[in-house]
């Protein structure tokens, strides 16, 4: 599940460039060391530039693990927002949870610093906080594309559909936790048992059930 680092681009490079690079370097080492472990001596160093270049670019380690957070969250809500191209409910999901855990079998360092990481720097936990929500509505949004749920008449549809969303990005993270400790598993057995432990409740809402 590793993913090496881009080449980096041959002679001078300009500050966007540079800036890539950086960003590049620190996700290897923040993936790997998580925020509160890693420094910025040892990021610099990866990048392959001075520690006083490196604060040209970011004004302290806050900063770059916020740039980092953003870069990496963009991406995952692009893929969690894509709707597969079916009808039916079932499918959808079975759909859905493969796109989940196949982005995390090719993003590792993504998915570690998104949601494997715990760091305990208050700007750091705002930024977990705000990237977990996204990623919770994302999945909201797709659950709004189906039929009606059989939820209680007291609880709103916009709550419900976030409720549940929480409960399945939740479940899904928890079970690439342990896929993490065993990655000779395939993802299509990871899919195949996500399938089975959520739909049987999630169905039932939707007026279905996993045969």
């Amino acid at each position: 599940m590793s993913r090496k680092r881009p080449d980096q681009p041959k002679g001078r490079l300009s500050f966007s460039e540079r800036r890539a690079v950086i960003l590049a370097a620190a996700s290897e080492v923040l993936a790997a060391n998580g925020y509160e472990q890693a420094s910025m001596r040892e990021i610099a160093k990866a990048s392959k530039v001075t520690t006083p270049v490196l604060y040209d670019h970011f004004r302290s380690k806050i900063d770059l693990y916020l740039a980092v957070v953003q870069h990496h969250a963009e991406k995952l809500i692009v893929s969690w927002s894509a709707r597969p191209p079916t009808a039916d409910t079932s499918e959808l999901f079975k759909q859905s949870s493969k796109a989940f855990f196949s982005w995390i079998r090719q993003n590792e360092e993504s998915w570690r610093i998104l949601f494997l990481d715990n760091p305990r720097d208050p700007a750091a936990v705002q930024a977990h906080q705000q990237v977990r929500g996204l990623a919770t509505e994302a999945v909201a949004r797709l659950l709004e594309t189906l039929p009606p749920t059989r939820i209680p008449g007291s609880v709103d549809a916009a709550d419900a559909n976030l409720a549940i969303a929480a409960h399945l990005t939740g479940s899904g993270n928890a079970l690439a936790s342990w896929w993490w400790d065993n990655r000779d598993i395939s993802t299509e057995t990871i899919v195949e048992l996500n399938y089975e432990l959520v739909w049987n409740g999630l169905g039932s809402f939707m007026g279905e059930r996993a045969e």
